[in-house]
């Protein structure tokens, strides 16, 4: 076999993973959205083929029944309360440790909690939070959000800051500006990728966060979007229509914000990843 021969062989391999991956994406997503948009009656005599008349109305069933107008808003401020408090740590704990000449014992410690499971502790967090009385809190979830998701954050701060050029820094020293200052005005902007990266990985996560809620937001006015689905799907269970429209409704703001992100994400886990 010639040298191009062997080259055209690896791009058509490349291509049929790629195309495999793509169809073992988007099929269940189009699955989804078909059940999501019949009738309960197309659904019952034609339920995996393409509808026939789109109901719409499907979605407003879901939205009223599930609660899922109360479920978001729940599911935002824990969501957008935690993405901020673990960028704003994360970054401002990586870059000291960052400017080190080697590793310190302290990035070794926050990376020691990417290797702990949750279960582990999840029996004396929960008597602590209790103690504390943060069950049933925004305050409570968002500690835990925060806690859980800090070491991956700084673990991906810490090696991106690592890659940035020092004369940045030292130019706004000698300008005037303290370390403080120097960092949120000169090197805090240029981590948008790997912040991008940090958000995306815990958006994901964090809105998508079942067991966490199920524990410590039991009142039903507390319900994240999850929580609300959960208890959707019990109700209709035979209703995979409704189900799915309201699974969608879900995972929308998700992939529009990974859409909006995707050209960041990529650069700040290779930056982050490579240049640690």
């Amino acid at each position: 076999m010639t040298g191009t021969q062997q080259i055209w062989l690896a791009r058509l391999s490349s291509w049929a993973v790629v195309l495999l991956w793509a169809a073992f994406v988007i099929i269940p997503l189009a699955i989804m959205v078909s059940v999501a948009v019949k009738s309960p009656a197309e659904f019952a005599t034609n339920p995996f083929g393409l509808p026939q008349e789109f109901a719409w109305d499907n979605f407003t069933k879901a939205w009223n029944d599930a609660d899922l107008g109360r479920g978001i808003v729940n599911s935002l401020i824990l969501t957008v309360t935690s993405l901020f408090i673990i960028v704003i740590f994360s970054a401002s704990a990586a870059y000291p440790i960052a400017r080190r000449t080697h590793w310190s014992p302290l990035f070794y410690f926050f990376l020691s909690g990417i290797m702990i499971p949750f279960q582990l502790t999840m029996l004396p967090l929960y008597r602590l939070m209790k103690s504390l009385e943060l069950i049933n809190t925004y305050q409570g979830v968002i500690l835990i959000y925060t806690a859980v998701s800090l070491p991956m954050a700084i673990f991906l701060y810490a090696g991106f800051i690592k890659g940035i050029n020092r004369e940045l820094e030292d130019a706004a020293l000698v300008d005037g500006a303290g370390r403080f200052r120097m960092f949120w005005m000169v090197v805090f902007p240029l981590l948008k990728p790997v912040t991008a990266t940090t958000i995306i990985m815990n958006i994901i996560s964090l809105w998508n966060d079942f067991f966490i809620v199920l524990l410590y937001l039991p009142k039903r006015e507390m319900r994240t979007l999850q929580l609300s689905i959960f208890t959707f799907v019990g109700q209709y269970n035979s209703d995979l229509n409704y189900v799915m429209a309201a699974v969608i409704l879900s995972i929308a703001p998700m992939i529009i914000v990974f859409l909006l992100l995707q050209k960041q994400f990529v650069q700040g886990i290779a930056g982050g990843a490579v240049k640690g």
